[in-house]
């Protein structure tokens, strides 16, 4: 088999087990966040969230998605109120991702949830075929800069991933987990932030 037939039967394999709909999907995705991904200021949250709404399995209330946010499989997304997500981050929902209410996610951030499995020597890893594993991240959680969320993981309530941490494990509500790979370091408590200390924050609280 030459070069070029192996290339042809290797991509055809890739994509074979994916509907002529869905492929038309994905391109219209690719081109919709290429297009309205990049642009700044208050137009571009405005468009944004009007394609968004169009293109996400759910998408509630207005989302504060910064440029160049790059989501992937947005038909198996689904995310709640007050959404944030800053610049440079990538979101994958090939396996399902879904998201409850104000969730913050800082730039940079990988989210991602199909895995290549690994265990054997044959066929070469990028020639397997991807295993979908759900995340879920629930109501409250913030997400630091450079983190990785890995695929199957659940973000439980509250939780706060530090910056550029990586998560293989389900978390506990309201903990804080930090490292590579993430280890809780401690919980929240259950205090409530007084009112002088909401006046010494910068920019309104949600709710």
């Amino acid at each position: 088999m030459d070069e070029r037939s192996g290339n042809i039967k290797f991509l055809l394999n890739k994509i074979g087990k994916y509907s002529f709909g869905h492929l038309l999907f994905t391109q219209i995705e690719a081109w919709f966040v290429w297009i309205f991904g990049g642009i700044p200021g208050i137009v571009g949250f405005i468009v944004r969230n009007i394609f968004y709404r169009m293109l996400f399995g759910k998408l509630k209330g207005f989302a504060y998605i910064q440029p160049n946010v790059q989501f992937v499989e947005t038909g198996k997304l689904k995310v709640g109120n007050y959404f944030g997500v800053n610049s440079g981050s990538y979101i994958n929902a090939i396996g399902g991702i879904t998201m409850g209410d104000y969730v913050l996610i800082g730039s940079n951030v990988t989210i991602s949830s199909g895995l290549h499995p690994i265990e054997g020597r044959e066929p070469p890893v990028f020639a397997r075929p991807v295993v979908h594993k759900e995340i879920v991240i629930e109501d409250g959680v913030w997400i630091g800069a450079g983190a990785v969320i890995m695929p199957g993981v659940i973000l439980r309530k509250g939780t706060v991933v530090g910056a550029n941490s990586v998560v293989t494990k389900s978390t506990e509500e309201y903990s804080v987990v930090v490292g590579a790979p993430a280890k809780k370091i401690r919980s929240r408590g259950n205090r409530i932030m007084g009112d002088h200390e909401k006046e010494n924050i910068s920019g309104p609280l949600p709710g």
